[in-house]
Order: C-alpha cells, then sequence, then structure tokens
C-alpha cells in the first residue's frame, strides 16, 4: 500500500512540474451530517476539504487537497469526539456538456490520521480505555456535478464516491494491542458534498 501511495504522489509531482502555467484552480467542498438513531445516539460531522490544482492539459488537473472532519455522537450524558486529518494529491478530469453544467471525478490518494475521546459530561470523566489514535493511507475515487456560474466560477455537488485505507490502530496503552485495519467503502447515496470551485487563468 506504502508502494502504491509513494508512487502516487510521485507521478502526481511530475505531472505539476509539466503543468500549464495559465491555469489554476481553486475550491472548496464543505459537507455536513446530523442523524438521531433509534437507539437515541446524536450524531453531528463537518467536514471541510480545500483544494488547489493545476491544469496539465485540455480538462485534466494535477493537485492537491486537505480534509479535515469534526464528528461528535452523543447518547445521555455519554459523548464521544472524533477528529480526522487527510493530505493527499489527485487526478482530475472535467467533461463539460454546456457552458453551465458538467461532470468531475477525482482520483487521489494520501495520508490520514483520526483521533477519538469519550467522556461522561455530566461527571466530566473521560475514558481513557476508550481513547482511539489511528493513522495510514488511502486512495479515493469521487465523481462530481459542477454548475459554472459565470467565469469558471461554479458550485459543486457530489453524492459520495470509492474509498480504501489501510490504517493502524494504536490505543496508547500497553495492554491494548494496535490493529491494522483495511477497508473498502462505498458512499454512494449515503453522503452530499457541496462547494465552489474558480479556475484562474493568467
Amino acid at each position: 500500500m506504502k508502494k502504491i501511495i509513494i508512487a502516487s504522489l510521485a507521478l502526481f509531482s511530475v505531472f505539476s512540474v509539466q503543468a500549464q502555467k495559465n491555469s489554476i484552480l481553486l475550491g472548496t467542498d464543505f459537507s455536513y451530517k446530523r442523524k438521531n438513531s433509534y437507539d437515541d445516539i446524536k450524531t453531528n460531522e463537518v467536514t471541510f476539504t480545500p483544494v488547489i490544482a493545476y491544469e496539465v492539459a485540455d480538462n485534466w488537473f494535477v493537485g492537491a487537497k486537505t480534509s479535515l472532519t469534526w464528528d461528535k455522537n452523543t447518547s445521555g450524558d455519554y459523548q464521544i469526539k472524533s477528529y480526522e486529518s487527510k493530505i493527499g494529491g489527485f487526478v482530475r478530469y472535467y467533461k463539460p456538456f454546456s457552458e453551465t453544467f458538467g461532470i468531475y471525478a477525482d482520483l487521489g490518494a494520501g495520508y490520514q490520521q483520526y483521533r477519538s475521546d469519550a467522556k461522561d459530561t455530566q461527571a466530566n470523566i473521560v475514558y481513557d480505555d476508550e481513547r482511539v489514535r489511528r493513522s495510514g493511507y488511502y486512495i479515493d475515487f469521487v465523481p462530481a456535478l459542477f454548475i459554472n456560474f459565470k467565469n469558471n466560477f461554479g458550485l459543486n455537488v457530489s453524492i459520495g464516491g470509492i474509498e480504501w485505507n489501510d490504517t493502524k490502530e494504536n490505543t496508547e496503552f500497553k495492554y491494548n494491542e494496535s490493529s491494522k485495519t483495511k477497508n473498502f467503502d462505498i458512499t454512494f447515496g449515503k453522503a452530499i458534498q457541496v462547494g465552489v470551485t474558480k479556475k484562474f487563468s493568467f
């Protein structure tokens, strides 16, 4: 998995060096999820993803992005707060259908870190044995719709994608052994992410 990530980032770097100097893409995506489950667990999750890319050929972009996610699960006095960060590179292909509408797809890879802490909010007690720290690598594929408002400034809308994760978990306690996890996640129809993008030509 590490070799795949390194090779992908190396490819991104090569493309970036060859990028056209007259086209830069800047954007950011934002998502918010709130739900109440049958067992009275309330979930709030916020994700913020800034993006920068270069156009290396017509409708082909290579860039970098950072994703930051905050999550809070609450059930009575029991609360879990978590934080996840990702940083990586991606290749994007954009297919316009008209001056207003188009679609694009991002293929990305990078490094991620996750942490969560559980506590009793009433007694202000932190459960050290439920503290989680996890880090590793990811590869993802995310298609999206682009609506061009004016002068290459528009709205991005995504309803999910596909992601492969290879992470190692360590609860930071000697009596808990670290564990490795590999999973394949399909989120089409389970999440919605919106944002704005602006293409600058020089």
